[in-house]
């Protein structure tokens, strides 16, 4: 994944929690070097907290992306925002703003 267009990355979450494991991964994806140029911030919530996880990505263009993440309610069926979906939204942005900076020189 290339961050050469995020400026900002801010994760929390309990890592003990199912609904955890998409802003985990998502932070695993990062390469050493994006500590450089991406302001990442990560705050771990208590084993006992019950809070949804939450990602929040910043762009250069100033976008931010959002995302929570939580257990889904007993007896319905999984249906929230997977890491492939996060990767492939950072990326599309991403694209765009590579093709901006092409147009404008």
């Amino acid at each position: 994944m290339k961050t050469t267009h995020l400026t900002s990355l801010t994760a929390s979450f309990n890592p003990f929690a199912r609904h955890a494991k998409t802003p985990r991964l998502f932070l695993s994806l990062l390469p050493p070097s994006a500590r450089a140029t991406v302001k990442v911030t990560v705050k771990q919530l208590p084993r006992s907290n019950n809070d949804p996880s939450t990602l929040e990505i910043g762009f250069k263009d100033g976008k931010v992306l959002k995302y929570s993440f939580q257990d889904p309610v007993v007896g319905q069926k999984e249906e929230g925002t997977k890491l492939k979906d996060v990767v492939e939204q950072v990326e599309r942005h991403s694209r765009g703003l590579k093709r901006k900076e092409e147009l404008a020189g």
